[in-house]
């Protein structure tokens, strides 16, 4: 395992690439990354988080272009989307049908996140995929908030960790929309009842 820093994003995409497991800094917390585009990436992130295999990973992306074959946005989840990201918001919404069954694990619905991070949205746009991207943390235990942090709970179990500042340390708001409703699923800094007035606008 080496260090990064957020420069080196040439390195960090070579990593995430050959399919290695890397951590950056959010706006939130530390975040663990792989690509999308497999299972193999998937079962990696499974084994190395200690986590029940029947929960989906969180995509994050850069831009919405890049899940519009994995999701379907309605029209409050379009709003809630153009006012709240970038940002410190994890939205889950209905997937697509042919997709493929590790990102949604039949549940019918993903979680998508746009960071308020340049580091991560530049990293992202580099390798024009979304990635695989939980907290920094083996399930059960608090999500790390620097390199130190994870580099304790995960020794040499990455490829790399790449070192700068998270800024909350508050994991992300989840909210889940299903058709008109809108479900508060976990409370960070991004209120319901800031949404709720968005989408009643």
């Amino acid at each position: 395992m080496i260090f990064l820093n957020e420069n080196q994003i040439k390195e960090a995409c070579d990593f995430l690439k050959k399919g290695e497991i890397i951590a950056f800094p959010t706006e939130t917390v530390y975040g663990l990354a792989v690509l999308s585009t497999s299972k193999e990436n998937f079962d990696k992130l499974v084994k190395i988080k200690h986590r029940h295999p029947d929960k989906p990973f969180t995509l994050m992306i850069s831009n919405i272009e890049q899940v519009k074959d994995y999701v379907e946005l309605n029209d409050v989840s379009k709003k809630i989307i153009n006012k709240f990201t970038p940002g410190e918001l994890t939205i889950i919404v209905k997937s697509k049908s042919n997709i493929p069954q590790y990102l949604d694990l039949g549940t019918g619905f993903i979680g998508i996140r746009i960071p308020n991070s340049s580091y991560v949205l530049k990293l992202i746009d580099t390798l024009n995929e979304p990635l695989l991207v939980p907290s920094a943390n083996p399930s059960d235990l608090p999500p790390a908030k620097n390199s130190k942090e994870v580099y304790e709970y995960f020794k040499d179990g990455l490829a790399a960790i790449v070192e700068g500042e998270t800024k909350s340390n508050v994991p992300s708001t989840v909210i889940k929309v299903d058709g008109d409703n809108v479900i508060l699923l976990r409370q960070g800094n991004i209120k319901l009842d800031d949404i709720l007035k968005e989408i009643n606008k």
